[in-house]
């Protein structure tokens, strides 16, 4: 979020931030350009080598940009103007998979062209290959690694993509996404990158890997009732409470203060599908399936948001988990 503060520094007025879409930016002409004169936007010093590599055998795929890193990794930078697009990780695990062979030598006339065509810099190969290598800060450098990084970089990201993303770093393979998100002020537009591994939005694939633990775990919790179960008979909650989607949400959905989307009622039933009444359209739900139908409207392309824990996404009027609230009763010696 941005802030705009007035010049006698009395009055703060809040930016709201755009699209791509909405602000008429383009993916090649417009992102791929500022990362590629300015590529801290993505977090950190690289060196780009080239853009638009197309140089795959038997494919026409184009990697929209290769960097090398401080550490000589080659590092591949999949870029995505529209939060909701697909694939992505995909896209940029097949382009590491295919410039994971590539050496100093095969990269140099690739980098002495880009040079060339963007800098009017004629290098030599030599002077080429020494900036390679004056780039890179290991001093046991001898070769570029064989195992690609990869970042991913987009105006917001998808559970799809974040669930694929934290998985794929937990198995040691070095993926990351930098969120960039354009705001208007005045004739200019102001973009704010930000690294977001793990990220908000990847929340829910956080929350499912900490259910199935819990589940496999042997504890005093193996047999655990049903979240809504345990709040209602307990009276941690009760019949007419108003609770509010607002924790944890997926990249595309916003909670609005006061309006009925995000809002519904306890309804004190122990059924599993009449636990609350959606404030929007009066009809009852379970937690989970109000939460999951909810996701799926707001989703641009109505895509299925996969597994969604009701629990942990809807909060009480104090803004605490309803999941939190049950686990917290049930660590107490006399809940068991």
């Amino acid at each position: 979020m941005i802030f705009s503060i007035s010049g006698a520094l009395e009055k703060a007025e809040k930016i709201q931030s755009g699209t791509f879409v909405g602000l008429n930016i383009w993916e090649r002409q417009h992102i791929e350009e500022w990362v590629r004169e300015n590529p801290e936007i993505l977090g950190e010093d690289l060196l780009v080598l080239t853009i638009e590599f197309d140089r795959f055998v038997n494919s026409s795929d184009r990697l929209d940009l290769l960097a090398l890193d401080r550490n000589g990794n080659l590092v591949v930078v999949e870029l995505k103007r529209d939060s909701a697009a697909g694939y992505a990780d995909l896209q940029a695990i097949r382009y590491a998979a295919m410039v994971s062979s590539m050496t100093i030598d095969k990269l140099i006339p690739y980098y002495t062209a880009y040079r060339q065509k963007y800098y009017s810099v004629q290098l030599s190969e030599t002077d080429a290959r020494s900036q390679i290598t004056e780039f890179i800060e290991s001093e046991q450098f001898t070769e570029i690694s064989s195992k690609p990084r990869i970042i991913l970089c987009s105006e917001g990201f998808s559970p799809e993509i974040t669930t694929t993303v934290l998985w794929l770093r937990d198995s040691q393979i070095d993926i990351s996404c930098v969120k960039i998100t354009p705001y208007k002020v005045g004739e200019k537009i102001i973009i704010v990158p930000k690294i977001v591994i793990p990220l908000e939005e990847a929340k829910q694939y956080l929350i499912d890997i900490k259910v199935k633990e819990e589940k496999i775990e042997q504890s005093v919790h193996k047999n655990r009732p049903r979240t809504m179960r345990v709040l209602i008979e307990n009276k941690l909650v009760n019949a007419g409470d108003i609770i509010y989607l607002k924790n944890g949400l997926p990249s595309w959905v916003h909670y609005v203060d006061g309006d009925p989307t995000f809002e519904a009622t306890i309804t004190g039933k122990l059924g599993q599908k009449d636990a609350v009444r959606w404030k929007k359209d009066g009809l009852e739900y379970s937690v989970s399936a109000l939460a999951w139908n909810i996701f799926k409207d707001l989703h641009p392309e109505h895509k299925d948001p996969g597994g969604v824990n009701g629990s942990w996404h809807w909060v009480n009027s104090d803004g605490t988990p309803l999941w939190d609230i049950a686990e917290k009763f049930l660590a107490k010696p006399e809940a068991n």
